[in-house]
């Protein structure tokens, strides 16, 4: 009776394990299958196509017959694309059509904004060989994230025109988050999370062209491809932190000041004098008042400032007071202070060879990680200085406010001449567009004014007519006149630049961006068309360099001017002289304008030009050059998220 009830409370005691091991193996099952299902919906979501668009089929591959999923997303290396010479062709993000959608245009943007951003890059699945796929971690807020570098990541947004609200990042301490970014495409969000940094692109909205269809029409039946060069990538690059490209993969880095390097100021040979010996110099020549301030107390910009304030007045033509000037009731210590503060502008900036400079500055660092190479830039610094402390033996050419030796001139016309529009907003530094716009200044004053339209197949302007007494020989019959289309659209490209400029807030769109550089492109065909021995790129250094020259084009175009004239005149390069004397006086109705009664009116001496003939043609092609180059430079994004490079986590997920 025992044994057969301990029997049966064991095998109920059994059956009551078995039950409740049972229940708990279905309920663990249950709950599996649930997670599983939880998780399978979750991917099917962020592997659809409403969330990678094109890259689906990249990011997800299955095995085990559909048992096991393996997902990766694309890999971008800022190294790896200067090693396979990108050429960045860079868009707006339009968004992608809805799968099964009937209706034309409906796009939309992808749930994971890694895919948008790739878009803006025009990197598209079928480019593999511009990126490598990795295995991608768990999903971030349902989105399949896409892992970036920090270095890649900052250079990539840098050559894009992203902007910091920060106005000085630091590069000690760390980048705090959260962070946005803004750039002409869009904005970049950082935050922190438990999977690391994580970041998001949102683009802003499409802006219409601002630019009328006829342009885009005309430049887009020239070549509806974009230029693509391959030192554009390149170039965007140093632009980017404060350098210039030079052919062969070389670079021009124009760094800034060292305030705390005394072993610089070298050339103030006087200092090294002792006073018996600058005595004995100023007793030795007549010496001018300047010349003896100079020997006495050094630079200008070493000079007391009471010793400044008192020379500028008495070269004013006033007395030296105290107190009051004349009867005025500001006190003098206002003036005093005002003089004071106006000491620090209107510098002039000398630009010194300074090699090494980049491999113990923060620039180099960022050259190195961007895959640049810094073996080969020429480096130099600048020292600001007073327009009459400028050595001119020493340096004697200027661009600007911007003085150099011979080597360096000749370095930055290689540089000016390779920085073209190319399809994009510039973005340069805020340093080096200042250096820009040292040097594009007298082509922006040019550039304020409208031309006159030119009709077609009518080789005068509107305004022009025969004036009695003409001895123009320029026949207005059609057949005669050359094929100026590229000229037309030229001038109508740079009015209606400027009207924007003028009437309203110009923010052009990426179309406009691309148009401009369509149009350069078409410029240049003109200026060095293929075949031709002599190129005319010397002719759009002269304009770069020679500040009359501009001025005179620009007179001439906007005068009665038989343009067929104008296009089929001949100009030569000779000795380093520019004669454009034929061009000047190539309208008939200004041969007894008494500004053009000199002999050498139309010449110009301009270094580092090459002997050769060119049309008039190519003259005002380069002149077109520099004036559109002018208003794309003038639309920059300045950008300084390069130097977040160093201070960004390593590991950032964009999702």
């Amino acid at each position: 009776m025992d044994t057969s009830s301990a029997a049966d409370w064991i095998s109920a005691a059994s059956s009551i394990a078995a039950t409740v091991i049972g229940i708990m193996t279905l309920v663990t099952v249950y709950i599996g299958a649930m997670q599983i299902l939880s998780q399978t919906r979750m991917y099917r979501v962020g592997l659809s196509h409403i969330s990678l668009g094109p890259w689906k089929s990249k990011a997800a591959h299955s095995a085990l017959f559909g048992l096991q999923r393996r997902i990766s997303t694309p890999s971008v290396s800022l190294k790896f694309l200067v090693k396979n010479q990108w050429s960045p062709k860079i868009v707006f993000p339009t968004g992608f059509s809805r799968q099964g959608c009937t209706e034309k245009g409906d796009n939309i943007q992808a749930k994971a904004s890694w895919v948008n951003f790739m878009q803006a890059l025009a990197l598209t699945p079928a480019d593999d060989t511009l990126y490598e796929m990795q295995d991608a971690s768990e999903l971030v807020n349902g989105i399949v994230p896409m892992r970036w570098t920090g270095q890649d990541l900052a250079g990539m947004c840098s050559i894009l025109g992203f902007q910091s609200h920060e106005t000085n990042p630091s590069y000690r301490s760390p980048m705090p988050l959260p962070m946005q970014w803004s750039g002409p495409l869009g904005w970049i969000q950082f935050r922190s999370s438990e999977n690391g940094c994580v970041a998001e692109f949102r683009r802003r909205m499409d802006v219409h062209n601002l630019l009328p269809p006829e342009l885009h029409k005309y430049y887009i039946s020239q070549g509806p491809d974009m230029p693509q060069e391959p030192h554009y990538l390149i170039s965007r690059l140093w632009n980017s932190i404060n350098g210039l490209s030079l052919k062969e993969g070389s670079s021009l880095y124009l760094g800034g000041a060292d305030r705390c390097d005394q072993a610089r100021d070298d050339d103030d040979e006087e200092d090294a004098k002792t006073p018996e010996q600058i005595v004995k110099d100023l007793m030795s020549a007549d010496l001018p008042k300047e010349d003896i301030r100079h020997k006495l107390f050094g630079k200008r910009g070493s000079q007391p400032a009471a010793l400044r304030r008192e020379v500028d007045r008495v070269k004013g033509g006033g007395r030296p007071l105290a107190g009051k000037y004349n009867g005025d009731d500001e006190p003098d210590f206002l003036r005093t202070m005002f003089r004071d503060a106006m000491e620090h502008v209107n510098k002039k900036e000398v630009l010194r060879p300074c090699p090494g400079l980049l491999s113990v500055s923060l620039h180099g660092e960022l050259a190195d990680n961007r895959g640049l190479s810094i073996e080969t830039s020429r480096e130099y610094d600048r020292k600001y200085t007073e327009a009459e402390d400028v050595d001119h033996h020493k340096y004697p050419y200027n661009l600007g406010d911007l003085y150099m030796d011979g080597e360096l001139l000749a370095l930055l016309k290689e540089a000016l001449l390779l920085l073209r529009p190319d399809g994009f907003y510039f973005s340069p530094t805020p340093c080096l567009f200042s250096d820009l716009d040292e040097v594009y200044k007298h082509i922006k004053e040019q550039s304020k004014a409208l031309f006159p339209d030119i009709a077609p197949n009518n080789p005068k302007t509107p305004e022009s007519s025969e004036k009695p007494g003409s001895t123009s020989s320029t026949t207005s019959s059609t057949s005669s006149f050359p094929d100026i289309e590229w000229l037309r659209y030229g001038v109508k490209l740079c009015n209606e630049l400027q009207r924007t400029r003028k009437t309203g807030r110009a923010y052009f769109s990426v179309e406009d961006m691309q148009l401009l550089s369509k149009a350069v492109r078409v410029l240049w065909e003109t200026v060095s068309p293929s075949g031709q021995a002599n190129t005319g790129d010397d002719l759009v250094w002269a304009m770069l360099y020679c500040t009359k020259l501009p001025q005179d084009i620009r007179k001439r175009i906007n005068s009665n001017v038989d343009i067929a004239g104008c296009v089929n005149t001949t100009v030569e390069i000779k000795d380093g002289i520019l004669d454009c004397s034929g061009l000047i006086r190539s309208a008939g109705s200004m041969d007894n304008d008494e500004t053009l009664a000199d002999m050498d009116v139309g010449k110009y001496n301009i270094p580092l030009l090459n002997d050769g003939k060119f049309s008039g043609s190519q003259v005002l092609a380069a002149f077109f050059i520099v004036i559109i180059t002018c208003f794309w430079i003038e639309k920059r994004w300045n950008t300084h998220v390069a130097v977040y490079d160093v201070t960004m986590p390593q590991s950032v997920l964009m999702c």
